[in-house]
């Protein structure tokens, strides 16, 4: 191979790469469900919404412009059991209970 050949052939490597990094990127498809991020990740069209699921953080996501809110959502948290604050009851000191008179 001489140097154009060999020049060529990379050339053609560097953007079959480039094309299948482009193609690895998730985007958002007309009625398909997105999940919001909360920053831009990556390459990529990012574009993103406010209001969604009654959150103030900007939701971003990679698709078309303007996608309809009801088809974006935001990752749930789990679900957190609520939590019991016992006390051990506390007897008296001999202090306390002569300050009390007791």
């Amino acid at each position: 191979m001489n140097d154009q050949q060999t020049g060529l052939a990379v050339a053609t490597l560097i953007a079959i790469v480039v094309t299948l990094m482009i193609l690895a990127v998730p985007k958002a498809h007309g009625g398909e469900k997105m999940l919001c991020n909360l920053a831009p990740q990556g390459v990529g069209e990012w574009h993103y919404r406010t209001k969604i699921g009654g959150r103030r953080e900007q939701c971003w996501y990679i698709g078309e412009r303007m996608k309809p809110r009801s088809e974006l959502y935001w990752a749930e948290a789990p679900a957190i059991a609520p939590m019991t604050i016992m006390f051990e009851e506390k007897k008296p000191s001999e202090f306390e209970l002569r300050w009390k008179g007791e």
